[in-house]
């Protein structure tokens, strides 16, 4: 994996002028890109990218975007795999993610998204090689910031950590929940505390009822979270998907309270626990 701060990037797509595209975008921003047009070639590479982050188009003769995400991952397990797709369709966005898909970016897409990716992507891939073994045996966490703590590796790797302890699901414990911590917890510090250091942040982890439940909060303005996401899946999706759309596709249940805001994402544990990796 990458030990660098220029985000590598691997673009899988047939079409050479999409890929000629992003990849004029992505250095721009600074990244190092490589792009293959085959899907026959993908795993190859990948082998040679040492991605942080591989954009796989959906629809490519050979191979769909879904087909490629396994065996990508088998080679990258800490690059973060995020399909792209011209297609709206709900029921395909919740099968993309739920074959191991970290996000969806779905066209059409600005750079202020591609950014906004690779920050979110470097973030996890260091989360996830820094708790990489780490599991601790203990089932709740409490993390607390000042507003003007922008999240970082090292607060996502700590929940990883616990998740792994707790949790008898690894794809919960090292993809949904370091991705929805990462966006939940952008989300209160972009739009609660707003950065604003006189007010806090924060997240909790903890198993209740043979549940785990990760609750994000803070000390700004409460929202109607049912009625945003409603909102957020009935309108055609651009870019990439938000924390609240992630939450409605990746969690068993999401709760949303007031005073202070905050929103709680839950996952029943599977029926044996003889998977959980422990310290």
């Amino acid at each position: 994996m990458n030990d660098s701060q220029q985000p590598r990037v691997l673009i899988i797509d047939d079409d050479p002028d999409i890929s000629s595209v992003l990849v004029a975008a992505l250095e721009v921003v600074g990244c190092t890109v490589f792009s293959e047009t085959s899907t026959d070639r993908a795993e190859d590479a990948c082998r040679i990218a040492k991605p942080d982050l591989v954009l796989v188009d959906m629809m490519m003769p050979g191979r769909s975007g879904i087909e490629l995400i396994a065996p990508l991952h088998q080679i990258a397990p800490d690059a973060i795999i995020c399909i792209m797709t011209g297609m709206g369709d709900p029921a395909l966005l919740k099968r993309s993610l739920n074959s191991g898909a970290w996000n969806v970016l779905c066209k059409p897409y600005s750079l202020s998204d591609l950014a906004e990716l690779i920050d979110l992507s470097l973030r996890l891939s260091a989360s996830l090689r820094e708790e990489r073994g780490d599991s601790v045996a203990k089932r709740d966490l409490e993390l607390e910031f000042h507003g003007d703590h922008k999240p970082e590796a090292a607060d996502i790797a700590r929940l990883i950590a616990v998740a792994a302890g707790a949790a008898n699901d690894n794809d919960v414990a090292y993809r949904k929940l370091p991705l929805l911590a990462a966006e939940l917890l952008d989300n209160a510090f972009e739009h609660g505390t707003k950065h604003n250091p006189e007010t806090k942040f924060g997240a909790s982890l903890r198993v209740v009822d043979e549940k785990l439940e990760l609750r994000v909060w803070d000390l700004g303005t409460g929202f109607d979270g049912k009625s945003k996401i409603r909102q957020l899946t009935s309108a055609p999706p651009k870019g990439k998907l938000s924390g609240l759309q992630l939450a409605s596709a990746l969690a068993d249940e999401v709760r949303f309270d007031r005073e202070p805001n905050a929103i709680t994402v839950a996952w029943r544990a599977k029926s044996s626990s003889d998977d959980r990796r422990n310290s």
